[in-house]
């Protein structure tokens, strides 16, 4: 009788360990509805049939592919850097100090927008009016934008280089730099001279100011 007492209590704590562990077993499982165990299955399924459907040949084309497309756009970055840079460079020595990019920053304007008007101002100041209006069908600088603006500012970096050599006296004896729309002038605090012919003319200029500005008040008086 007590051994087979003894023998239904082994038999019910095999039981209960058996139990035990089952539980334990099903407390480390993840339970997942039909719904997402279906998607989860498809996009398994997806992700295989991808794999095999690729060929060496294909796989190694597309990695090609997409290694271009990145070179291309770091190429791109690095040419609007270096654009960026020209522009700004050609600013600070042929514009005035309005047009500076630091400064504006700390003004809180946009890069975008300072280095339009840098280009708008290079175009303004250095292209002839008649080129102006022969590449772009306008006269005002303002509103140029895109290709044209760009191929205007290259034509504006080619006379700001020549007008580094040259020089002209019109006919009113007026001295005054030629590739230019505006006199120069060493009494302009925005005017910063490139060479010593360019110094030359801002003083002859400059004296020439001063005596207009004497003989018009010494009228004026006499009046």
């Amino acid at each position: 009788m007590n051994q087979e007492i003894q023998d239904v209590d082994s038999t019910q704590e095999d039981t209960l360990i058996q139990n035990t562990e089952g539980n334990k077993e099903n407390t480390d499982s993840i339970t997942l509805s039909l719904k997402e165990y279906e998607e989860y299955k498809a996009y398994k399924a997806s992700k295989e049939s991808e794999g095999k459907n690729l060929t060496i040949n294909e796989r190694i084309s597309k990695e090609l592919s997409e290694s271009q497309a990145r070179l291309e756009e770091e190429n791109k970055l690095l040419s609007e850097a270096s654009r960026i840079n020209e522009i700004d460079n050609l600013a600070r020595k042929h514009l005035s100090s309005h047009f500076n990019k630091e400064t504006l920053l700390a003004k809180g304007y946009l890069l975008k927008d300072i280095m339009q008007a840098q280009r708008r101002e290079l175009v303004r100041k250095y292209v002839p009016i008649e080129e102006i209006y022969a590449i772009a069908k306008v006269r005002d600088t303002s509103h140029l934008d895109g290709e044209l603006l760009e191929q205007l500012v290259n034509l504006a970096k080619v006379n700001i280089k020549k007008r580094i050599q040259s020089t002209s006296v019109n006919s009113k004896g007026e001295i005054k730099l030629a590739l230019t729309n505006e006199d120069i002038s060493i009494l302009d605090s925005n005017f910063t001279p490139q060479n010593f012919s360019e110094f030359n003319i801002s003083i002859a200029n400059a004296y020439k100011e001063k005596r207009n500005q004497f003989y018009k008040s010494r009228k004026q008086k006499t009046a």
